[in-house]
């Protein structure tokens, strides 16, 4: 589920922490709660861009960053991302305190660059829109691709039960010629006998030719 869809079962509403208006840059005194609407965090992505990335050979391969770029997401001018403040969490001091005190030395960060909360969370609306959307894209193109792919196995699943039909058939028919050539031979085996004994009584030697019994 995304963050929109998370917001829209709240009722389209999210708190964001902010410093209130007129605060000194540098560590805040205060932290409010200013409370938020999905129209204020939803963005315009640049869809037919996702799109046209999607369609690319190697979609799955893409790392997210060009998703990003192609949704027309941009690195804002005082330079924070949501990429920044995922590796900030990671150092220290922020790295394994309660999530009181990691809020408020954020705050003093943000505070102190000038940078609202909420733009940071606008940004990661915008990448999960992004990515939404080429999920989407990718998904529609890969049920295409797997609907071409099992109506090619079905053909050749036709095909292979037509081969092994006909070979069967070849088989029988190759299998009714041999028996019929060997039940000549035998019936040619058997007349040369018979005419070997009967003109056997005027020659000295054989004139026939009779060879062993046909196998």
């Amino acid at each position: 589920m995304s963050l929109l869809d998370l917001l829209q079962t709240v009722g389209g509403r999210l708190g964001i922490l902010e410093v209130p208006s007129g605060a000194d840059a540098g560590e805040p005194e205060k932290i409010v709660t200013r409370t938020v609407t999905l129209d204020d965090l939803r963005s315009q992505i640049q869809s037919e861009d996702v799109r046209a990335l999607a369609a690319l050979p190697a979609e799955l391969g893409l790392p997210f960053d060009k998703i990003f770029e192609a949704a027309g997401i941009s690195v804002p001018a005082h330079g924070w991302t949501v990429a920044r403040l995922k590796a900030l969490l990671l150092t220290e001091p922020y790295r394994g305190q309660e999530r009181a005190a990691t809020q408020r030395a954020l705050m003093n960060a943000l505070n102190s660059a000038q940078v609202t909360p909420e733009d940071l969370v606008r940004e990661a609306v915008a990448q999960d829109q992004a990515l939404d959307a080429f999920e989407s894209f990718v998904c529609r193109k890969t049920r295409d691709r797997l609907a071409a792919a099992e109506h090619r196995v079905a053909e050749l699943d036709a095909r292979l039960q037509a081969l092994q039909e006909e070979r069967s058939r070849l088989a029988g028919h190759l299998q009714e010629e041999q028996e019929h050539l060997l039940s000549w031979r035998r019936r040619k085996r058997a007349y040369e006998r018979e005419l070997a004994a009967a003109v056997g009584y005027l020659t000295e030697r054989p004139v026939i030719t009779t060879d062993d019994e046909v196998k």
